[in-house]
C-alpha cells in the first residue's frame, strides 16, 4: 500500500522573468499560502534536479537543445514569431522544470506519495519537438510521459485542461497508442489547433479527443465532459497513469481567454480525475502546471486540486463564481461521443 502523501516540486524560476509579460514570476506570488493548508503535514516536498539528457532527448533532439542553450545565452530576446521570450537563465529554468517534474513522478511511482502536483516554470505543454512556442520551452509532460513509459507503466492518459490547445503534447504522442491524449480548449483561439476531428495518426488513430469549446463553457460544462465522455474513455483505455496538464488559465477571471471555471470548478475536475485514478490505476496521478495568468485564481485554483487530492473542501475562493450563463454544449458532447463510439 503506497503512502496517502501528495508529493509536490516547486520552481518559480524568478529569473526566467519579463516585466509586463504574462508568464512571469509573479504568478507564483501566492504560492507560499500551501504551507498553511490544513492538510499540509500530508504534502511532501520533493527536491530537483536536473533532469536526465538521455530522456529529455526522448522528446527533443540533441540539436534543439543546443539551439535553446545558444538562445538563452544570448538573452533576453524572443525565440517565436510571437512571445515566447528566453533570458540567459531560461535554459537552465527549462532543465529544472523538466527535472522537477520527472521528480515528481518517481515519488508517486515508488510509492512515497500516492499522487502529485509538479508546480514548475516554464510551462510545457505548446512546445513541439523542434519548436518553443506559447510561452513554452521545452515539453514537461511529454518528457514526463516519456519517463513513466521508462519505468514500465507504457500505458499513460494525459488530460489537458489549459484553455488553450497543447498542440506540442499532441504533436509529440499523436502517433503512439500507449499514450492517450485529451484536451478540453476553448475553440477559435491561440494556437488554433485541436479540432474535432483531430484524432491521432497511423497507429495512433483513435489515441488523441479534442474538445474544442464554446465561449462561456464552465463549471457545468466540464463536469457533463468529466462524466459523459471523460471516463468511460479512461475505463476503454485502461491506463496505468493519469498525467494532467493543469492550465488554469480557464479561470473566468484569467485575461487571456474566456471560458469561466471557477476555483470550485476545478476542485470538481480534481475529484473526478482523482475518482478516475482510484478506479483504473491505483490513484497514481500527477498534476503538470501549464497556464494560469491571474495570480489570485491560479493560487486558490491550485489549492482546489490539492484539496481534492486530499478528500478536503477548498479552504478559499477569492474571486468568486462565474459572472455569466454557460452555453448548451449537448451537440458538441454528442458529436464527441459519436466520433469516439462511446
Amino acid at each position: 500500500m503506497c503512502s496517502q502523501d501528495i508529493a509536490y516540486t516547486i520552481l518559480p524560476s524568478p529569473n526566467h522573468n519579463l516585466q509586463g509579460h504574462p508568464e512571469n514570476a509573479g504568478r507564483f506570488e501566492y504560492f507560499e499560502e500551501l504551507k498553511k493548508l490544513p492538510f499540509s503535514d500530508r504534502l511532501r516536498e520533493i527536491s530537483i534536479q536536473d533532469a536526465p539528457l538521455s530522456t529529455i532527448t526522448s522528446v527533443h533532439p540533441a540539436a534543439y537543445l543546443e539551439a535553446l542553450e545558444q538562445a538563452a545565452a544570448q538573452g533576453p530576446g524572443f525565440v517565436d514569431y510571437g512571445d515566447t521570450y528566453v533570458t540567459p537563465d531560461s535554459y537552465r529554468a527549462a532543465l529544472n522544470a523538466a527535472g522537477a517534474s520527472i521528480q515528481t513522478i518517481d515519488a508517486v511511482a515508488k510509492g512515497e506519495a500516492k499522487s502529485g502536483f509538479a508546480m514548475v516554470r516554464p510551462p510545457g505543454h505548446h512546445a513541439t519537438f523542434t519548436r518553443a512556442m506559447g510561452f513554452c520551452l521545452l515539453n514537461n509532460i511529454a518528457i514526463a510521459t516519456r519517463h513513466t513509459q521508462q519505468l514500465g507503466h507504457q500505458r499513460v492518459m494525459i488530460v489537458d485542461f489549459d484553455v488553450h490547445h497543447g498542440n506540442g503534447t499532441q504533436e509529440i504522442f499523436q502517433e503512439d497508442p500507449d499514450v492517450f491524449y485529451i484536451s478540453t480548449h476553448q475553440a477559435g483561439i491561440y494556437p488554433g489547433t485541436g479540432l474535432l476531428g483531430d484524432v491521432g495518426k497511423d497507429a495512433g488513430e483513435g489515441s488523441v479527443v479534442n474538445i474544442p469549446l464554446p465561449a462561456r463553457a464552465g463549471d457545468n460544462a466540464f463536469q457533463s465532459i468529466y462524466e459523459l465522455v471523460i471516463a468511460p474513455l479512461a475505463n476503454r483505455f485502461s491506463p496505468q497513469f493519469i498525467l494532467v496538464s493543469a492550465g488554469f488559465d480557464a479561470h473566468w477571471n484569467d485575461p487571456l481567454a474566456n471560458l469561466q471555471l471557477s476555483t470550485n470548478g476545478f476542485f470538481r475536475i480534481g475529484q473526478a480525475l482523482n475518482a478516475l485514478a482510484d478506479s483504473v490505476c491505483q490513484g497514481r496521478i500527477v498534476y503538470f502546471l501549464e497556464g494560469g495568468y491571474d495570480p489570485i485564481a491560479l493560487s486558490d485554483s491550485i489549492f482546489a486540486i490539492f484539496s481534492s487530492l486530499a478528500g478536503t473542501q477548498p479552504t478559499q475562493d477569492r474571486r468568486g463564481e462565474a459572472p455569466f450563463l454557460e452555453p448548451d454544449i449537448s451537440d458538441l458532447i454528442k458529436n464527441v461521443k459519436h466520433i469516439h463510439a462511446l
